[in-house]
């Protein structure tokens, strides 16, 4: 991707304006960063950004209300809107794509994709090239050699532990490799949404509506894979195809997710919002749509948070969807217990 981001401030959510234009060029790393320390603390670096801040000290003659606290600074600051422009159309799609791979019982397949997209950024370290194209290629190519390996006699969760470990495995040799140090990663490791350009934002976004758009036209043949693999075979529908197209969706989104919630979280978006709309909700359609929301709305308030407490986003997003997982389960049992009562 053409953002600027620097390696040494890839977890600190408000960047400075002298970080966004640093090492990192056209997707490539620039190696003399590796030899930069990293900031020993991850809290606001000071700068055009921090100083831009409307002081929280103010004369008594100056009350700003909740609301232009809390959404007009946000809105007012360009990287916030290309955060949210990226964001949250991930983390709407994410619990949707999940919807299918909670179902088939594949809850970690997102998880084993993000390590061997790690591969993938690692590759495009050891060569200088686009760490985001280095991704892709790597997902893509677990998102088939899995299926593969299913059918060859693996069991799922055996065939997911190669993919897994093979990922991080290679992902390390080659970082070590190029010189780079794995400080350096953390940014696509961990996500740093506020660090994106315009571009990437529409880019990321893009990349999220191509899935909805994917899962719009597979819908009822994948809900039918999802629910029972055998029966969609007997009915005529190409179950292997379907397999290696959903998987694709999964790689792809990973990859979105890379710079915005971290390749290593992203997965936990993908499942934990689909286990707690399932608390609450009775139909399969009623758990994708509420997963979306849950997801959308962690997205937003993770990105608030991490800008005014000093936090990661991606982190926040993901602890976020799992107070929401917390929440929910208490709701249903509270609900359950009313229910008995009445009856």
């Amino acid at each position: 991707m053409n953002a600027s981001r620097s390696p040494t401030s890839a977890t600190s959510p408000r960047a400075s304006s002298a970080s966004r234009t640093g090492s990192w060029r056209c997707g490539r790393a620039d190696r003399s960063s590796a030899a930069m320390p990293m900031p020993t603390s991850s809290r606001w670096p000071t700068g055009s950004t921090r100083d831009a801040r409307p002081s929280r000290h103010r004369s008594k003659g100056v009350r700003m209300s909740l609301a232009e606290i809390a959404w007009l600074e946000f809105l007012d600051r360009g990287f916030m809107r290309h955060a949210l422009l990226a964001t949250v159309p991930v983390a709407v799609v994410a619990p949707m794509v999940g919807t299918f791979v909670v179902q088939r019982r594949q809850s970690l397949i997102g998880d084993g994709i993000g390590h061997v997209a790690f591969a993938g950024v690692g590759l495009g370290f050891l060569f200088d090239f686009d760490i985001l194209l280095g991704a892709t290629i790597l997902s893509l190519l677990a998102a088939v050699l899995l299926p593969w390996l299913q059918r060859s006699g693996l069991s799922g969760d055996l065939s997911l532990a190669m993919i897994f470990y093979g990922g991080i495995a290679l992902g390390y040799f080659f970082m070590h490799r190029s010189g780079i140090g794995i400080n350096n990663a953390l940014g696509v490791l961990f996500g740093s949404p506020l660090n994106l350009s315009f571009a990437d934002a529409a880019t990321i976004a893009g990349l999220a509506g191509g899935v909805l758009l994917l899962m719009a036209v597979f819908y009822r043949p994948l809900v039918a894979i999802a629910f029972d693999e055998a029966a969609a075979r007997v009915s005529g529908i190409h179950a292997d195809r379907l397999v290696l197209t959903l998987t694709v969706i999964v790689a792809l989104v990973v990859v979105g997710g890379m710079y915005t919630i971290g390749i290593l979280l992203v997965a936990g978006l993908m499942v934990v919002p689909v286990a707690a709309a399932s608390q609450l909700s009775r139909s399969y359609r009623g758990t994708m749509l509420g997963a979306a929301a849950i997801g959308g709305g962690c997205a937003l308030f993770g990105l608030v948070f991490a800008y005014y407490a000093d936090e990661t986003p991606g982190s926040s997003i993901v602890l976020g969807a799992i107070a929401c997982y917390v929440l929910a389960v208490l709701i249903r049992l509270a609900r359950d217990r009313v229910r008995r009562e009445i009856a």
